[in-house]
């Protein structure tokens, strides 16, 4: 439980305590156990079960598919978190979710570790493209995007991880009213916001093209990865990683 909270905070852990305890009093126990705990973190920490959220057979597939190609380019990209469960039951406002959980405390982040979370977080919607066709990708990715948006933004504008942008930062005038905004310039030039917006589609389309290049090398891990998702609704990381052994790095990706 340690190793899974990693970066919580004492309120967390006191959210996480007080949901156990209530786990165990409507199962008629008087202590708490492991599997209380366990259901508790992830309550506090994705969500509830919304079992009561019926989707079709078509959406179940393409559910799972959504969430075994995250699992798939997390498990193969060395830098990854470890894939602590994958699941097609909808929780909060997800319709399935892929948890990674860190093995321990990080304060520095490398540019390789940006780089293969934004690969994972494409690992969806390039499931989608591959398995259905480019045309019937569907709204399920888009929470996805937002993020990996916003990430590579960050690296460009905040820590200094573009290309030609390499070694430098740019702030966007943050808080006051709108027509302070409106009347006064960013502290960098037009063109250089368009240097900025260039490196961070760059730095997506590479992300999206080694998703692809996992998923299109492994399709076949996907499928069964996907099959036991449809069979079983929830695979926990032991079985995430029995199914996807023997699964292959494709050189494009090495780093």
């Amino acid at each position: 439980m340690a190793a899974k909270t990693v970066g919580s905070s004492g309120a967390d852990l006191a959210n996480i305590a007080n949901e156990a305890a209530i786990i165990a009093a409507k199962n008629n126990r008087k202590e708490i156990i492991n599997e209380d705990l366990t259901q508790a973190f992830e309550k506090v920490a994705i969500g509830p079960e919304r079992k009561s959220k019926v989707m079709n057979e078509q959406e179940r597939k393409l559910s799972a598919y959504h969430e075994a190609g995250h699992a798939v380019v997390g498990h193969i990209l060395p830098n990854c978190d470890p894939v602590h469960k994958v699941t097609i039951i909808p929780r909060g406002r997800t319709g399935g979710v892929t948890w990674f959980i860190p093995p321990e405390d990080k304060n520095y982040k490398s540019l390789i570790e940006f780089k293969e979370e934004l690969a994972t977080l494409f690992g969806g919607r390039i499931a989608e493209e591959l398995v259905f066709g480019r045309e019937r990708i569907t709204t399920g990715a888009g929470h996805d995007l937002r993020i990996a948006t916003d990430l590579a933004r960050t690296m460009v504008m905040e820590v200094g991880m573009g290309k030609k942008l390499r070694d430098k930062a740019f702030h966007d005038l943050d808080g006051g009213l709108m027509f302070d905004k409106m009347t006064q310039s960013r502290p960098y030039s037009e063109k250089t916001a368009e240097e900025i917006d260039a490196e961070v589609s760059d730095i997506l389309d590479e992300a999206s093209q080694c998703a692809k290049d996992i998923l299109k090398l492994n399709r076949k891990k996907l499928d069964e990865l996907t099959e036991k998702l449809l069979a079983k609704e929830t695979l926990d990381g032991d079985e995430v990683k029995k199914i996807l052994k023997g699964t292959k790095l494709p050189s494009s990706a090495k780093k």
